[in-house]
């Protein structure tokens, strides 16, 4: 049956409703893409906060935990970002369905047109609704095509950006090793700590209060305190009393432990003596000595302990045994000169020969004021490198 005037201007009216809600759609969809990104990375962002604010508040976690909550946290953004992806790509897909429906409708309406009023196809409305159709479609494939690649570049955006957060994050952890890194309960040697080199907490006995101490783990079996350290003349070691009793430097650059501290771990338990050195040629060598203990300050630190050597560096240090500690300001040495004075360091000094490892840091042979080991290679030749570390004995 024919469709009349009336019927045509109901056909043109559905026409132009069919127009007005195909831009309805493309606009709700733009809406609704744009709100679910927002979404997504106001969530993303959120729980980046959230990883930070658990950096800065967890307490005694050492870096293998830490490491394994990163991967923990890595993988549920990962979840919840394809969650929310699939949640995108789902709205876009019940957007593509609606545009079928109306398109359908469309076509219906093109079909009646075309049946009754075969003059109408070459009208200028018939044109019209046929390019709104194509251009609309192109808008709608166009447009879930930039959504996905948007979606895509604010998550590789996101996650460089979160990973940047996490590499800086660890290497502040790395570098300041404060006591966020420091496990709950001090160890009472480096024995009981973690298979990894680092800063620990340390307790000599329960009532005694805990201070940080560097342990190495990987060198001679591990378990060693190191109690002097020096490798690039950073710090000045030509020091007083005060500071060599207290200890100075950073556990992460050089530094001396402090002689209190050492008395009381060799007073407190027996301990062993390893020494590690090197020249400026890059030569190395080792002293290890099988007992070690010194003396309290009214003792001026005494080397009261010192085992028998072995070892590849010579032994420079067997005749200091029994002698006291001197510095420039303390000058305990049985010897007529101020042997700390004259040899630029602090020592166990015996005539101020054969040993001066807290001596001036200085790439120079045959001066009495560098940081010598006589026996290392039988002359006075400065040293590069020197590490001292003490670990108790197991019986």
């Amino acid at each position: 049956m024919a469709v009349g005037d009336n019927g045509l201007e109901q056909l043109i009216s559905k026409m132009n409703n069919l127009e007005e809600k195909l831009q309805a759609l493309e606009q709700t969809m733009k809406t609704n893409v744009e709100n679910s990104m927002k979404e997504m990375e106001q969530s993303l962002q959120a729980k980046i906060k959230k990883v930070e604010s658990n950096f800065e508040t967890r307490m005694n976690v050492e870096e293998g935990s830490v490491q394994k909550a990163i991967k923990e946290k890595l993988t549920k953004l990962e979840d919840d970002r394809k969650t929310q992806m699939a949640s995108v790509v789902a709205r876009i897909q019940t957007m593509e369905d609606s545009l079928k429906k109306v398109r359908k409708e469309t076509e219906v309406v093109i079909y009646i047109i075309m049946l009754n009023k075969p003059v109408f196809c070459n009208m200028s409305n018939l044109q019209r609704m046929s390019a709104i159709e194509d251009n609309t479609t192109s808008k709608l494939e166009n447009l879930k095509n930039q959504s996905i690649d948007k979606i895509h570049q604010q998550e590789t955006a996101l996650s460089k950006t979160y990973q940047e957060k996490l590499q800086t994050e660890l290497k502040r952890l790395a570098e300041k090793k404060n006591i966020d890194d420091i496990p709950v309960n001090p160890v009472s040697s480096c024995r009981q700590a973690l298979n990894v080199s680092g800063i620990y907490m340390l307790q000599i006995g329960v009532n005694s209060k805990p201070f940080e101490v560097f342990c190495e783990q990987s060198k001679f079996e591990g378990g060693w305190t190191v109690i002097q350290h020096r490798f690039d003349g950073s710090v000045d070691f030509y020091r007083n009393w005060t500071d060599y009793r207290n200890g100075f430097g950073n556990l992460n650059g050089e530094f001396w432990l402090g002689l209190e501290h050492v008395h009381k771990m060799t007073k407190h338990q027996p301990h062993e003596l390893l020494i590690e050195m090197k020249d400026f040629h890059g030569n190395y060598g080792y002293a290890k000595y099988g007992k070690f203990e010194i003396g309290a300050e009214f003792e001026m630190y005494m080397l009261k302990k010192l085992g028998t050597y072995s070892g590849t560096a010579g032994d420079s240090l067997g005749k200091n045994k029994d002698q006291y500690f001197s510095t420039f300001d303390r000058d305990n040495d049985i010897d007529a000169r101020n042997c700390a004075e004259e040899r630029h360091g602090a020592w166990w000094y015996w005539q101020c020969t054969d040993s001066n490892l807290n001596g001036h840091y200085s790439n120079i042979t045959s001066n009495w004021n560098v940081m010598e080991w006589y026996f290392f290679k039988g002359d006075s030749r400065g040293m590069s490198y020197s590490r001292m570390m003490i670990r108790d004995i197991i019986n």
